[in-house]
């Protein structure tokens, strides 16, 4: 799975067995591709999700969407363990 279409699926999470799919993707995208990944460590890993859950409310206002980030879906959980492998502070 190329990187669109990881974006493209987190956006289509619907359910835990989507997000568990999801998991799996991600974690093999991790395996492959590693070296393009800017937080490829557990510590920059978390710093980044960290980020964009504070931030989180910019993102989905630049996506066109309102959204309740106090109640997040599978889907926003999948969204934010992906920004979580490239948001920088």
């Amino acid at each position: 799975m190329t990187g669109d279409e990881l974006f493209e699926f987190s956006a289509s999470v619907k359910n835990r067995q989507d997000f568990i799919k999801f998991i799996k993707y991600l974690n093999d995208d991790f395996r492959e591709r590693r070296s393009e990944w800017q937080n490829d460590d557990l510590s920059e890993f978390l710093e980044g999700l960290s980020g964009f859950a504070n931030d989180m409310n910019g993102f989905y206002k630049n996506m066109g969407e309102v959204v309740d980030v106090e109640m997040i879906t599978w889907r926003m959980a999948a969204q934010m363990l992906l920004a979580a492998s490239v948001y920088g502070n």
